[in-house]
């Protein structure tokens, strides 16, 4: 009561104008009170619009429009950039994901598939979560990929070759992610052919040199070497790389564990790797050392066409834990492992020299590309082995897709789907074709080519059925399967690749 009676007299002495400026200010801090709560059940509502929406596009128009009249500008603007960066993270390929840079996005950002929350973005475009910190330099995403083949040859005149089967080409799931503006890191487990194996597993260091950007990883990473070799094998438009690709590749195979420097500009990339042997390796032995180099130049480039040139090289030195080299490479798919073009192994290498051109380009939904490669092997006592190859391929878009080239790189990443099935549309079709040629040298050598007919079917831009026709013919002059025989080879998969 004593409380009561003292305000009342402080009131009662208090100035008319005091009062007034008192309660003037309550009204401004009750009207921006209740301006915020407004902000946020209307960035609620949003939310929960997105979700539902049917039309990506005219909500996307009408939450911009709102989100301008009743939103503070920096919420606005905070939202904008959240999109922007899930956008730039969705478009890049597979494995590229934590270290391409907004500025240059593969194709024109997309909308659907996003739900913002908090402070972050939470994309579902293709098909697993990622999720982007409100600015845009933290991200996550989870991997996965599943490539299920089925393979029928027949034809041989060896029976032993006709065979049918099926196989799970691939299984991977992982992990990928950027802390900060310049740390990012991939790891993945791959389970294939009855083994499980680690593919990538790297931490790289990415940073900006003038108009161009830099990027140093250590760990187990994809040797960038040849065009198809370079590229993911889920992002190939045939099943198989080509024997360009194939019949050159080192001891140590695609991937190689060690350090890898590489060099992006407007129009060129550079890579250099320095690899011991695969992860798998027992420690009995020392390694063998790869040291792999590979150049892209593009110089024609518009929105429409882009033309590609480039060249690798590599030498190998082998330990002398390696009593041999291998010298055979498949031409009737991957699961038939008795076609092959097959020469007599290099006893006691010493170490190999190897190079190849690539040339071709894009203009809208058709594409072109050829390449040459030669593998030259010694031994310790002077006698040696090589081998040549060469593929020259293209393809086609029937539903008007850009050939998914990523100029950064030079290599090929996975179709943007104009229509996908989960968007009511059809999908993507492409058709393609490829020749391929090899042959090794020497008395006991091989010769072999193959020309395969396939046809591909987006569902979305990471489902993919797929299905291939290979006529090819060897020529052995040692193994199993000595003198000419020709076959052909059907080959199908369902991929679905994260």
């Amino acid at each position: 009561m004593a409380a009561i009676v003292a305000t009342s007299a402080l009131v009662a002495v208090t100035p008319a104008r005091a009062q007034d400026a008192a309660l003037e200010r309550l009204v401004r801090e009750q009207a921006i009170l209740l301006q915020l709560q407004q902000a946020r059940i209307d960035a609620l509502e949003r939310s929960v619009q997105a979700i539902s929406a049917t039309n990506g596009g005219r909500s996307q128009a009408r939450e911009s429009s709102s989100t301008t009249t009743l939103m503070p500008r920096e919420l606005a603007q905070g939202g904008t950039r959240r999109a922007e960066r899930a956008d730039a993270l969705r478009q890049v390929p597979a494995g590229n994901a934590a270290l391409r840079p907004p500025s240059d996005p593969l194709t024109s950002p997309s909308q659907s598939g996003q739900v913002a929350g908090g402070d972050e973005v939470f994309d579902w475009k293709k098909g697993l979560p990622q999720v982007v910190s409100q600015d845009g330099r933290f991200a996550f995403r989870l991997r996965g990929r599943a490539l299920l083949d089925l393979s029928t040859t027949f034809g041989s005149r060896f029976d032993a070759r006709n065979i049918t089967g099926t196989e799970a080409r691939s299984v991977r799931l992982g992990v990928e992610g950027r802390a900060g503006d310049k740390l990012a890191y991939l790891v993945e487990a791959d389970f294939a052919n009855n083994q499980t194996a680690l593919r990538s597993a790297y931490l790289a260091l990415t940073d900006k040199w003038g108009k161009a950007s830099w990027e140093l990883s250590l760990g187990n990473r994809l040797t960038d070497r040849s065009f198809d070799g370079a590229s993911s094998s889920d992002s190939l438009p045939l099943l198989e790389r080509s024997a360009a690709a194939l019949a050159t590749a080192p001891r140590k195979g695609s991937f190689g564990l060690g350090a890898t420097l590489k060099a992006f500009a407007p129009t060129w990339h550079a890579a250099v790797q320095i690899a011991g042997n695969d992860v798998s390796t027992n420690g009995s032995v020392s390694d063998s050392a790869t040291f792999t180099g590979r150049v892209h130049w593009n110089p024609w480039r518009s929105q429409d066409a882009i033309i590609h040139l480039g060249t690798w090289a590599y030498r190998e030195n082998f330990s002398s834990g390696v009593t041999g080299v291998a010298l055979a490479t498949q031409v009737g798919g991957r699961f038939n492992d008795l076609v092959t073009t097959q020469a007599m192994s290099l006893l006691n290498p010493d170490h190999g020299n190897a190079f190849g051109f690539e040339a071709g380009g894009t203009w809208k939904s058709l594409w072109m590309f050829g390449e040459y490669a030669k593998r030259d092997l010694y031994a310790r006592g002077e006698v040696g082995a090589g081998v040549t190859a060469g593929s020259i391929s293209t393809g086609y878009y029937l539903t008007g897709e850009k050939a998914p080239y990523v100029a950064r790189t030079g290599t090929w990443s996975k179709p943007r789907v104009l229509h996908p099935i989960a968007e009511g549309g059809s999908g993507a079709v492409e058709i393609a074709a490829r020749y391929d040629r090899l042959d090794y040298s020497g008395l006991t050598g091989a010769d072999g080519w193959s020309a395969t007919l396939g046809a591909n079917w987006y569902l979305m831009d990471w489902v993919r059925l797929s299905l291939d026709g290979i006529s090819w013919h060897t020529n052995n002059r040692t193994g199993t399967f000595i003198g000419g025989d020709d076959g052909n080879t059907v080959y199908t998969r369902v991929q679905v690749s994260f």
